[in-house]
C-alpha cells in the first residue's frame, strides 16, 4: 500500500470501528426496546446479539495487524462489510479501488459470504 492510500486507511480505520460498534448496539437495542418480546428473551436475545457482535468485531478487526503490510486486506474486509462507504474508498489510489472492486466482485461471482472462507 503506497503512502497516501495508508493515510487514508489510517484515518477510516477507527471510524469503520466506529460503525461496527454503532451498528451492532443498534441491532441490541431492537430487542432491548421490543416491548412484545418477554423481557427474559430479550435478555437471552441481546446477549447472543453481543456475543455475535464480539466475534464480528474480532474478524473484522482483530484478527489484521494494524500495519501497512496488512491494510490492503484490512481495507477489503472493510468494504465488504459496508464499513467504508463508496465515496470514502475514491480517496485511495485508483490501483487500490480497482483492486477492491476487483476483489469484490470475484467474491460476488463465487458467492463467498465470508472472507476468512478466502
Amino acid at each position: 500500500m503506497n503512502e497516501s492510500d495508508w493515510k487514508q486507511y489510517c484515518v477510516l480505520r477507527p471510524v469503520a470501528h466506529e460503525r461496527m460498534c454503532a451498528r451492532i448496539m443498534a441491532d441490541v437495542e431492537k430487542i432491548v426496546l421490543d416491548k412484545s418480546i418477554e423481557p427474559y428473551e430479550r435478555i437471552e436475545a441481546s446477549e447472543e446479539l453481543l456475543k455475535g457482535g464480539q466475534k464480528e468485531l474480532y474478524w473484522a478487526f482483530g484478527v489484521f495487524r494494524f500495519s501497512r503490510h496488512e491494510a490492503r486486506s484490512h481495507l477489503l474486509g472493510l468494504c465488504a462489510r459496508e464499513l467504508i462507504t463508496a465515496e470514502e474508498l475514491t480517496w485511495f489510489s485508483a490501483e487500490t479501488q480497482e483492486w477492491v472492486r476487483h476483489c469484490l466482485a470475484d467474491r460476488e461471482v463465487h458467492g463467498i459470504e465470508d472472507l476468512e472462507a478466502e
